[in-house]
């Protein structure tokens, strides 16, 4: 699968930051908006952008019980990644393959008549294979007025009926909805209707001999201004990421939603444009005295929108500069001020396109004329870094195509090492590259906890290879190696940087030392792999572990 190539992170000049305590934060404002509610965190589209294991995490241990995404293949990361928690899903296709969303329980929603009788041919063929004892779980899914997904209320009754033929093999954990104006007061009486609409559904179901468990309609400004929609789940979205939806602002306790992201680039240079020149492409922005101006590298390929050009400000150094002239690909323009006028911008200082230390992404969405939830999902891309803040230590998501993160102790080293363990699965091979002394085979202790596998770990310098059993807990075994002492010196002084070694070369030698583990089934962890182990798999993980005065410093990025 093709993987965006990242830019190293020593040349990386544009960064999100995701604040996990405030996601934190947020959860439980909505837990404690709902006491008597369970509440389902959404954390599609990659959690609005935020990292959908991290947050997922930060989510479930600050109130959150069950966690929602719009498709299939966003729940099955999640259970890939270590999440064990309730995952529904909404968005799939009739003929789908479904059979890893139901061994993983993943609760299928069930948006139209066409869905729910794929759902029973479905079951049909698992009961003629016999392949299959547990009832799907589903959640029938109500179009009570947005008009989008959802079945309609002229065929809901006939789905129930064919559901509730099937009541053996269908677990239905609910009915859910969708509301169109929640975030508006002066469309409450619709909001009301999609209510009413919604408990008839509810209901129907209960005439039908079926009995939804966990209900849910609320969306953020609902869970935090409309307790009559509770029921038994509310559903928050946008709220997690400290964005109020509600026209005008939701009031109370909305008031305390902490915005997670902060986008931010790295100013190149500083220069004084002249009286009667224009700035950028079109010369929309011409300048009336002697300017001084700043560039900063993030344009609209890395998330700044172009809709928003010369109509927002940027932050640097606490203070606030207009933008000026089109936003490019590549970069922006600021404005400094007069030319005569002392400034301390220079060269390398960060500047805030939005979040903490600029302007927030509400403005930023009035600029562009849009919403927040776009601008939220905008900066992203193999130029732009990202981190994650907000605990004791350092969130490590490898759901994105490269991070990074930082170790001042071998213990950091080693729960570094287990957090990256915890996501790996079966058949993934890991490179580990570093100076002597840099801690690679610490780093693996903590691959190894996280993986949960059997042994004790070694420095390979010793063993060359070593196999690690699993333990039986579901995770895969460990096949943990040098790579470069296992071809041999004839072989691995012929290695060429950025070449690969042949796979058969790579397997012949693990035959040679009576090592034949099933690469598929296992994770490896190659110290010095480096041009010597990537055949093995399409799903590789090279880490690069730097040396830096009190810290070791972990880049890592999937090839």
């Amino acid at each position: 699968m093709y993987q965006p190539l990242p830019v190293p992170a020593e040349h990386a000049l544009a960064e999100v930051i995701i604040d996990l305590s405030a996601v934190r934060s947020n959860v439980s404002l909505f837990a404690d908006a709902a006491p008597s509610a369970e509440v389902m965190a959404v954390v599609k589209a990659d959690a609005y952008n935020h990292g959908a294991f991290s947050v997922a995490r930060a989510c479930l241990e600050s109130g959150a019980t069950q966690l929602g995404v719009a498709t299939i293949g966003e729940a099955l990361s999640l259970r890939t990644a270590g999440i064990t928690a309730p995952i529904t899903a909404w968005m799939w296709i009739p003929g789908e393959d479904l059979s890893r969303a139901i061994q993983q329980d993943i609760t299928i929603g069930v948006p139209s008549l066409a869905h729910a009788e794929a759902l029973v041919e479905l079951v049909d063929t698992l009961e003629q294979s016999d392949s299959n004892s547990t009832p799907i779980a589903i959640s029938l899914m109500a179009d009570t007025g947005l008009s989008r997904s959802g079945i309609t209320p002229d065929q809901w009754a006939t789905v129930v009926e064919l559901i509730a033929k099937y009541s053996a093999s269908f677990d239905v954990r609910g009915v859910m909805s969708h509301l169109a104006s929640a975030d508006d007061s002066a469309r409450a009486a619709f909001t009301d209707v999609q209510n009413r609409r919604f408990q008839r559904a509810i209901e129907i179901c209960r005439e039908h001999g079926i009995d939804p468990r966990t209900n849910h309609i609320a969306n953020t400004p609902a869970a935090l201004t409309r307790p009559d929609l509770h029921h038994q789940m509310v559903r928050p979205g946008v709220g997690i990421y400290g964005i109020d939806p509600v026209v005008g602002g939701s009031g109370g306790n909305a008031g305390q939603l902490r915005p997670a992201i902060t986008f931010r680039a790295k100013v190149i240079t500083t220069k004084t444009i002249r009286a009667g020149e224009s700035v950028s492409y079109g010369g929309t922005w011409t300048a009336t005295r002697d300017t001084r101006t700043a560039v900063v590298a993030a344009g609209y390929a890395d998330g700044v929108p172009r809709a928003a050009s010369g109509k927002f400000h940027v932050g640097i150094g606490g203070k606030l500069y207009p933008q000026i002239g089109r936003v490019c690909m590549d970069q922006i323009v600021v404005n400094l001020g007069d030319s005569e006028e002392p400034t301390d911008v220079k060269p390398g200082d960060w500047a805030t396109i939005f979040g903490e230390g600029g302007i927030s992404a509400s403005e930023l969405a009035a600029a562009a004329e849009t919403i927040d939830y776009e601008i939220l999902t905008m900066p992203r891309g193999p130029r732009v870094w990202r981190r994650w803040v907000g605990e004791e230590k350092e969130q490590l998501d490898l759901s994105h195509s490269n991070g990074h993160a930082t170790a001042s102790t071998s213990e950091d080293m080693v729960e570094a090492g287990r957090r990256i363990g915890e996501q790996l699965e079966a058949g993934t091979v890991v490179v580990l590259t570093g100076p002597l002394g840099a801690g690679k085979t610490t780093l693996t202790q903590g691959l190894a906890a996280g993986l949960e596998v059997k042994g004790r770990v070694q420095s390979p310098t010793f063993t060359i290879v070593r196999t690690h059993k699993p333990s039986g807990s579901g995770r895969p075994g460990m096949l943990h190696m040098d790579a470069y002492r296992l071809l041999g010196a004839d072989v691995s002084e012929g290695v060429e940087p950025g070449k690969h070694v042949d796979r058969d070369v790579v397997l012949d030698a693990l035959e040679s030392l009576d090592i034949d583990s099933d690469l598929d089934q296992v994770v490896v962890i190659a110290e010095w792999g480096r041009g010597v182990v990537e055949t093995l798999s399409d799903k590789v993980l090279d880490i690069e572990i730097d040396r830096a005065a009190d810290e070791r410093i972990l880049r890592w990025e999937w090839k």
